[in-house]
């Protein structure tokens, strides 16, 4: 449960595309007549002859130069740069956001402690040292489609599009089997999440979920919520199916006061504070589904997988969902509305979204 009391790295990436090659026609004018032909090494030029980048490019040249000669090969003007990520987009967002986060769990005293359900949400990839909380409805699906390529779950040249949901959220291992190495590996692992904004994200679970039918979920949902949905706000004991409950129904049954019942808190519309809990776990990059293509490239980048990037995302059934569409926000009258604002607070706040 939530308890909310009211009171008055920089990350340098570590991309595989580090290696940059360097052999420009400027450096190679400015330099070549007056320092090639009289210099054996960079350590015989004087610092006010060049900049302190050109210094930085004949010390890799020199030492390249060596080594390619003890080879026999021609030389070459080489070196290496990492690529910066500290100014993306995504990170900027992304550690604005974070500062945030920290400012909201800390004026609403907000505790919550992590359970095994929590860290049955966390992915992790031990050669790169990181951690994925996935929230469903929030590209969760896309991610895990990726993770599994990333972490050698499916080869190289599988179409990642062609994999069944089943598999996809069945195959890969969550920090829930991780036992007493779980507060080593949040302490030291990289760890991300995804948010979106809490309308969006339950309109999305109401479309999938009970508007349509799920063929390929195990579990029920019209049966084993819809029904419940129905028997709650309408005459009890009738033969329901639950395929046809409303969206104001369901956004009635979901903004309940209080803990919820299982099928209230069921995980394609809990708050993502009740599921990633990042006021306790320190996540260094929080990207938003508003900026899904952007901040999952510079992730990728970020993790050492950017030649993953040209797969993500990738969705075989997208519900676009937008809480200004009449058909369904128009639909709730102003009490319901509060009672949801109310429910989600501490993801609005969190997460830097506005009701309206």
């Amino acid at each position: 449960m939530i308890i909310l009391r009211p009171r008055t790295n920089l990350m340098w990436g570590r991309s595989n595309r580090a290696v940059v090659i360097c052999a420009t026609a400027v450096v190679m004018l400015v330099m070549t007549s007056r320092l090639f032909s009289s210099v054996s090494s960079p350590e015989d030029i004087s610092d006010e002859q060049i900049t302190e980048e050109q210094m930085r490019v004949l010390r890799a040249f020199s030492r390249f130069a060596a080594r390619d000669q003890k080879r026999g090969e021609k030389p070459a003007l080489v070196y290496v740069e990492k690529k910066d990520l500290s100014k993306s987009p995504a990170r900027v967002r992304s550690d604005a956001l974070i500062g945030n986060l920290q400012k909201i769990c800390q004026n609403f005293n907000v505790t919550i402690p992590l359970t095994a359900f929590m860290l049955a949400h966390m992915h992790f990839d031990h050669k790169r040292q990181a951690v994925y909380c996935f929230t469903p409805k929030v590209a969760c699906t896309s991610w895990k489609r990726i993770w599994m390529k990333m972490t050698g779950i499916v080869k190289p040249e599988k179409d990642l599009a062609q994999l069944s949901r089943y598999t996809i959220h069945t195959s890969i291992p969550t920090m829930a089997s991780m036992g007493d190495k779980v507060p080593e590996m949040l302490a030291k692992y990289k760890k991300f999440m995804f948010v979106r904004h809490p309308f969006d994200r339950v309109l999305s679970a109401y479309k999938d979920k009970l508007e349509h039918k799920d063929t390929e979920s195990s579990y029920n949902f019209h049966k084993e919520i819809g029904v419940r949905i129905l028997n709650k706000y309408r005459t009890r004991g009738l033969n329901y199916t639950g395929d046809d409950v409303t969206f104001p129904e369901f956004m009635r049954f979901i903004s309940e006061p209080g803990h919820g019942t299982f099928e209230q808190r069921n995980e394609h519309w809990l708050t993502i504070h009740e599921i990633c809990n990042p006021c306790a776990v320190k996540y260094d990059f929080i990207g938003k589904y508003e900026n899904l293509k952007e901040d999952a490239h510079y992730l990728l980048d970020w993790l050492g997988a950017s030649n993953l990037t040209k797969e993500f995302p990738v969705s075989d059934r997208p519900f676009h969902a937008k809480r200004y569409e009449p058909k369904y926000f128009n639909q709730l009258d102003h009490k319901t509305k509060l009672s949801f604002f109310q429910k989600y607070l501490l993801d609005f706040a969190a997460f830097n979204y506005t009701f309206v």
